[in-house]
């Protein structure tokens, strides 16, 4: 979308060019650098030009996460503008979190003022001293793909079709565009004209099909073939390519560390979240987009098994380190490579019916044991199995969970993909809450729940993530799973030294959350509806009250769940 009205200064066709680009919201967390986008917006609405919807977001890192969370939800990337380098400072964690996930976010930020007199937004205050840096940028540079500082006002619009075409392009990720006030606030030329965007997003790539025919006749004479994937697409492409692959030709699927699920949990070839007991009896694994497929230290495919990796990034070369078997290595929008290797299939005709029939016994059983587990965890405290499997019971059939440290996704079903959503690998915690709300920002129909550990919640900036919830009309269920510990750095001590000194205590230093603050009155302050649940037997109800809560009376709800660890 263009708009037909010139833009009077740079920071107008700044705005205008982001819807153009098909930008919806610009994420804001605002400082002294605004003033060229704050008169921007008012000038354009005056007009009628077509702009993102500017949203208030308190903190730096729910408004990344935010657009984080809205992306999944939609497949369309977002803006964010923060203040100057005090701003960016506090949206590296996002960042890098976007980053690993491959998620494309239009990051933007001020620059303090660069003259100090006679230019219109030069310096005024003594802060924009004390904002100096030789290189701003040079902070992100390293996680973004793309970086550049605004010298003038007219090159704004080329300059963000760029970008936007850039954190778009496979493998898609986060880029920075550094606005210092004064280009910000020069006037635009008057034969500007509007147009469509002079740069596009690539179309993805498509696969070899030499090597997708190697591929299949590999797994054409498997005996234990095993597909690995970690991640799907917004829109479900490749669940849909990958749920026809695996049931039309027995092969089994496995999600381990899913970031998003791929395949609906009822699928009778989706195996779980855990390969390991297959890894050495398979022949030939096809890993999907995914970055860990399993721990180097701990396991290894077995002698003679054929790995193969599909991606728009096979190597995963923006990692130093990343020495995984490869076998063959396909370059690939991963939807398009399975459907044209199941057509590849197709032409080999392999009997699995025998297959088929036991793998989907086995996934049964698996499941039902699974259930009978979390069952079995209703005490007080309770296991976060039970608590996984009590949520997934009561959601909807197309909630969307976002889980960081929270749900278990063993425990639980979901009916399609993008169901279920955990954090990325990067490990920068705090995202669950906020991107939850960003993806109810994108489906305001839909059920959101967050299911987040106590220390998660805590990283969120609870009080901002509240404020904005209430702010927006964003109803959502958060699910705090509270064990009172920091659970991650307590099992990475126990990992490495097992039979150490630390592994004799009961409490492990630099691992304690006591005491416990209490969760239900932070989100009361924002006219949250709160409730603490100790004992098994009332979580399901109060699941119910909960969700009854988001859906009739539009307010957010808080569990405050007691959990063992």
């Amino acid at each position: 979308m263009t708009t037909p009205f010139p833009p009077t200064i740079a920071a107008e066709a700044l705005l205008t060019r982001l819807k153009a680009n098909g930008i919806d919201y610009l994420f804001a967390n605002g400082g002294t650098d605004f003033a060229p986008v704050i008169e921007a917006y008012v000038v354009g609405e005056a007009k009628g030009s077509a702009m993102p919807q500017p949203l208030i977001i308190p903190h730096e890192t729910a408004a990344v996460a935010m657009a984080h969370g809205y992306y999944l939800a939609t497949g369309r990337a977002q803006a964010v503008m923060v203040h100057v380098n005090v701003g960016l400072s506090n949206c590296i964690m996002g960042l890098l979190n976007a980053a690993s996930e491959n998620i494309p976010i239009v990051m933007i930020a001020g620059r303090t003022p660069l003259t100090e007199h006679q230019r219109l937004g030069s310096r005024m205050s003594p802060v924009q001293y004390g904002q100096e840096m030789r290189d701003q940028s040079a902070m992100i540079r390293e996680i973004v793909k793309w970086d550049y500082e605004l010298r003038y006002g007219e090159q704004i619009e080329n300059l963000v079709d760029r970008a936007y075409a850039i954190a778009m392009t496979e493998p898609r990720g986060p880029v920075f565009l550094s606005l210092p006030r004064e280009p910000l606030a020069e006037a635009m030329a008057d034969n500007w004209s509007a147009g469509r965007p002079r740069q596009v997003v690539p179309t993805p790539a498509q696969p070899d099909p030499a090597a997708i025919s190697e591929v299949a006749a590999l797994l054409a004479k498997a005996k234990n073939p095993v597909l690995i994937c970690q991640r799907g697409d917004p829109a479900g492409e490749l669940s849909k390519a990958l749920a026809k692959l695996a049931s039309d030709f027995a092969l089994p699927v496995f999600e381990p560390w899913a970031q998003r699920n791929v395949l609906p949990t009822d699928h009778p070839m989706h195996c779980g979240f855990d390969w390991v007991p297959w890894l050495n009896e398979a022949d030939v694994i096809v890993v999907i987009d995914s970055q860990v497929p399993w721990i180097q230290r701990n396991h290894q495919p077995g002698p003679g098994a054929k790995v193969i990796h599909i991606g728009a990034d096979p190597l995963f070369s923006r990692y130093m380190v990343h020495s995984f078997q490869n076998d063959l290595a396909i370059t690939s929008a991963p939807a398009a490579a399975i459907t044209a290797l199941g057509k590849e299939l197709a032409k080999l005709a392999p009997d699995n019916k025998a297959r088929h029939a036991s793998i989907a016994a086995k996934n049964k059983d698996r499941r039902g044991a699974a259930r009978k587990e979390a069952l079995s965890g209703n005490g007080s405290p309770m296991t976060p199995a039970f608590v996984s499997h009590c949520i997934s019971e009561a959601l909807d059939k197309d909630a969307i969970l976002f889980s960081e440290l929270g749900a278990d996704t063993d425990y639980m079903d979901a009916a399609g993909p993008n169901r279920m959503q955990t954090a990325a690998f990067s490990g920068g915690l705090g995202w669950g809450f906020p991107a939850a709300l960003g993806a109810k920002l994108a489906n305001r129909d839909r059920q959101v729940v967050a299911s987040i550990g106590d220390g998660c919640y805590l990283f969120a900036n609870p009080v901002a993530c509240h404020q904005v919830s209430e702010a927006l009309d964003l109803p959502i269920l958060i699910v705090v799973m509270n064990n009172g510990i920091w659970n991650a750095v307590r099992r990475a001590a126990l990992a490495v030294y097992p039979k150490g000194e630390a592994a004799k205590l009961k409490l492990l230093p630099i691992t304690s959350l006591s005491p416990t603050p209490d969760f239900a009155k932070i989100a009361e302050a924002s006219r949250g509806w709160a409730e603490n649940v100790e004992k098994g037997a009332d979580l399901p109800g109060a699941i119910q009250r909960a969700l009854k809560v988001i859906k009739t009376e539009k307010r957010q709800a808080l569990l405050n769940v007691r959990v063992s660890y």
